[in-house]
């Protein structure tokens, strides 16, 4: 994890389904010059399934799981049917006003953009 995207600690949670078990997502964290992009594993997530919010300081992911396989016989499996739950603390060197996401094929992707002042910058160099 970065110094401007970490995990925080777990808190208790309200799912629709409360006597539910959540699973914490597997994430990576990618740091780029101008941005942080997490990916967050979500197999069997739907977009509408997804909860994503940033407040005080926290960037807290929700999602929940429906059955997959009604109507069929299961012989194995080993994705359970849970609720995901993960947060993290976004520092001030995120403009949380412009974090972007999607889901595409059980995967969440996250942009978050460095604040204008953390972001390098390059210097032209003048001849003399």
């Amino acid at each position: 994890m970065t110094s401007n995207l970490q995990s925080a600690q777990t808190q208790k949670i309200e799912t629709p389904r409360p006597t539910m078990r959540v699973y914490a997502p597997r994430v990576d964290v990618v740091e780029t010059d101008d941005a942080l992009t997490l990916y967050a594993d979500l197999p069997g997530v739907k977009q509408e399934d997804v909860s994503l919010t940033c407040k005080d300081g926290e960037l807290i992911l929700h999602a929940s799981c429906l059955p997959r396989h009604v109507g069929k016989k299961l012989l194995y499996s080993e994705y359970g049917i849970r609720d995901f739950y993960r947060a993290f603390k976004v520092t001030e060197k995120v403009e949380t006003g412009r974090i972007e996401a999607s889901l595409k094929d059980g995967v969440l992707t996250v942009r978050a953009p460095k604040a204008e002042a953390v972001r390098p910058k390059r210097i032209a160099v003048n001849g003399g």
